[in-house]
């Protein structure tokens, strides 16, 4: 039987991150590109022990990286006894198996430490399942390339050549038949979702995005006084949740608190998730909540602008607010991009803006 994403245990293991760099690529890029990387694994519970960055035009298609690399690679992992060698990028199932083989570890690329903390923070039953297709989704071409492997490894070694092409075939089914039963189970939440939606059409409907970690849920917290989980860490939030929220005597709107957007999303992951971002198509605003103490403002807005874009909303009228002001040391002179007059500042912590961000909301509404 086949392995999952999801089915993983990664506490307290120790691991190593493997990067490229490619000629157009920053070096900045790709260093916040793995201290992400490194931020989701620590989540999980792996101990990071060391980073491999490598410099190099063409991707290899067996390895990934190449030959001197993976076998500085090899080294260090045998003599430090790591348990897991995890991939700044999207393997293919051939490059997983053959890395595996070489290495003799646990193999994780960038798609498989997304699926565990989305698996880990979903919490309703659609979330759930949204995960898990995308899960299965993730599998389905790499079972062939997993089944060569472990049919060469102790693990299986009673299981023959023919037999192990009858578990492959059987494993093939299961996915693909638990990926169809997913598929129906989420089109019929969808049906009931667009129920809810369309009771909602004349409502003032405003939806939260951002980038993991940027402050929704928090200021979802603050307008609605409500208390849903609000962690500093990536992807606290996974499940969609609407609140009412009281703006002034004249104005409440329905505020819909979305699934934090990330670097590198994973396509699966926008097309498992599609019924939970559809709530933002339903918007009539969208509040695009910005961690303005970051020192990657930039490739954060423009990812999650690529997601608005990816599932056709980036015409929704849109209200950046740049959040977590208190830790600048200088108001807008310490945000790393330039504002413009309809952008909010704010604090979650301190609540400073918060008039000005219900003031844009009004304005927006009843002009």
């Amino acid at each position: 039987m086949f392995e999952t994403p999801l089915n993983f245990d990664l506490q307290n293991l120790t691991g190593v991150i493997v990067a490229l760099k490619k000629p157009l690529v920053t070096i900045t890029e790709v260093t916040h590109s793995v201290d992400e990387i490194r931020q989701l694994s620590t989540t999980l519970g792996i101990k990071i022990i060391n980073i491999f960055i490598q410099q190099k035009s063409i991707i290899d298609s067996a390895y990934f990286i190449g030959k001197g690399k993976l076998e500085e690679i090899s080294q260090f992992v045998n003599e430090n006894k790591i348990d897991v060698v995890i991939f700044d990028n999207d393997l293919s199932g051939i490059q997983e198996r053959n890395l595996e083989k070489y290495l003799t570890k646990k193999i994780l690329d960038r798609t498989s430490i997304i699926l565990q903390i989305f698996n880990k923070r979903a919490r309703s039953n659609e979330a759930k399942l949204q995960v898990e297709l995308a899960a299965m989704e993730y599998m389905a071409p790499r079972l062939k390339h997993l089944w060569t492997h472990f049919s060469r490894s102790e693990g299986i070694v009673g299981i023959r050549g023919g037999e192990g092409e009858k578990q492959l075939e059987l494993d093939k089914r299961i996915i693909k038949l638990r990926i169809i039963s997913i598929k129906e189970k989420l089109k019929k939440i969808d049906v009931q979702a667009k129920t809810r939606r369309k009771s909602r059409e004349e409502s003032y409907t405003v939806s939260l995005v951002g980038y993991t970690n940027a402050g929704k849920t928090s200021l979802m917290n603050l307008l609605s006084k409500k208390n849903l989980i609000a962690e500093d860490m990536m992807f606290s939030t996974i499940d969609s949740t609407i609140r009412k929220v009281f703006i002034d005597d004249e104005l409440t709107i329905l505020l819909n608190d979305t699934v934090g957007f990330i670097n590198k999303l994973p396509h699966s992951l926008v097309a498992s998730f599609k019924s939970t971002l559809d709530e933002i198509k339903n918007s009539k605003l969208i509040l695009h909540v910005i961690d303005s103490s970051s020192d990657r403002i930039v490739t954060h807005i423009e990812s999650v602008e690529k997601v608005l874009k990816e599932i056709g909303v980036e015409n929704i009228p849109i209200i950046k607010i740049f959040n977590k002001i208190d830790l600048l040391p200088g108001k807008i002179t310490g945000i790393g991009v330039s504002t413009k007059p309809e952008d909010v500042l704010i604090s979650t912590i301190t609540k400073e803006g918060i008039p000005a961000l219900k003031e844009a909301i009004k304005k927006f509404f009843i002009a």
